[in-house]
């Protein structure tokens, strides 16, 4: 039990917390606004912040939060990256310029920002571009930089990787539902939604419906009241935000070898880093890694832990212990 007071700690952060109780590490609250943590271990003191330790570079936790610079150094170092630049709200002119030069489909995305928010993909036209802009512009202001870059068809997957070599990978899957020839779009989500949270076992959460699965429907010619056949998938959005209803599976074992090479080439590009996370795009996982076949979208310098702790299909892959033991290596029982 964490001391001075009980508090409700987010999924990730209670994850980890957990695993040093299990270390008779003695856990008290500082700041339930920072999430900061203290965690002592005989004469071992660290604060957490989040997720965060002494042993995380300061510089590189910097560099991650911010796509451009990450994709600089990932490119400098051969890892395949999507063609794109950054631009300012007051560019808008020659951010569609730059999208008809790499042709579409494109994506706009915030350069720092995380969880799915505001990134609008697979966007086919001038009047898609405008659009998704204008709305970045709306939510996030006029001076928030953005990128535009080459949409790149593949599935998505979530890299848990550590500078010894450990891995954990799952495949995340934008929110959907699946036909039962009686109930509308809308009904399936809503049932979906209840066997996810009733009780709530995974990582999973209930299918968001908004304005964005409005528009995806409407691109596929569809509404919330359509009855999709028995069987028949339809996808609510584009983006595989698990906090907005999107699956997650461990593909841990089916990857192909490349795919762990590819893993230990990037965590070695930031120096001192024990451990990271990254997105990746893949046309097929388990077929060698060609630049042509894989990209990777950026680098997370705070993993999450419950995607692969609780998946949504699969096993669980325990990274909480394995991030324990880098933070707490005295507490490495052989």
């Amino acid at each position: 039990m964490i001391e001075n007071k009980k508090v409700l700690l987010h999924t990730n952060q209670a994850l980890l917390v957990r695993e040093l109780l299990k270390r008779k590490v003695k856990v008290s609250l500082i700041d339930e606004n920072m999430e900061l943590l203290e965690a002592r271990y005989g004469d071992h003191t660290e604060l957490i912040a989040d997720r965060f330790s002494s042993i995380i570079p300061f510089t590189i936790v910097n560099i991650c939060a911010d796509k451009r610079l990450t994709k600089y150094f990932l490119n400098k170092n051969d890892i395949s990256v999507p063609e794109g630049e950054l631009f300012y709200p007051d560019q808008k002119s020659q951010a569609v310029n730059y999208a008809l030069k790499i042709g579409f489909p494109v994506v706009v995305k915030p350069n720092m920002g995380s969880h799915g928010d505001f990134v609008y993909s697979d966007l086919n036209s001038e009047r898609e571009l405008g659009d998704a802009v204008a709305d970045f512009v709306k939510y996030c202001g006029d001076s928030t930089p953005f990128i535009i870059e080459k949409h790149f068809e593949g599935k998505e997957y979530r890299v848990f990787i550590t500078s010894k070599g450990d891995l954990a990978i799952v495949h995340r899957d934008p929110a959907s539902v699946i036909g039962d020839g009686a109930n509308s779009i809308l009904k399936l989500a809503k049932i979906e939604s209840e066997r996810r949270m009733s009780p709530r076992t995974t990582c999973l959460s209930p299918i968001v419906i908004d304005e964005v699965v409005k528009n995806t429907l409407t691109k596929q010619n569809t509404d919330l009241k359509y009855v999709p056949k028995m069987g028949e998938k339809v996808y609510l959005r584009k983006t595989t935000n698990v906090a907005k209803g999107g699956m997650c599976e461990d593909a841990t074992d089916v990857i192909h070898s490349s795919v762990r090479q590819i893993a230990r080439d990037i965590i070695s590009i930031f120096k001192g880093m024990p451990y990271i996370g990254f997105d990746m795009l893949s046309k097929d996982i388990t077929k060698e890694q060609t630049k042509d076949m894989y990209t990777i979208l950026e680098v997370n310098s705070n993993p999450g832990f419950s995607l692969h702790m609780l998946p949504g299909k699969g096993s669980s892959r325990n990274v909480a212990k394995i991030a324990a033991d880098y933070i707490f290596p005295e507490t490495v029982t052989p």
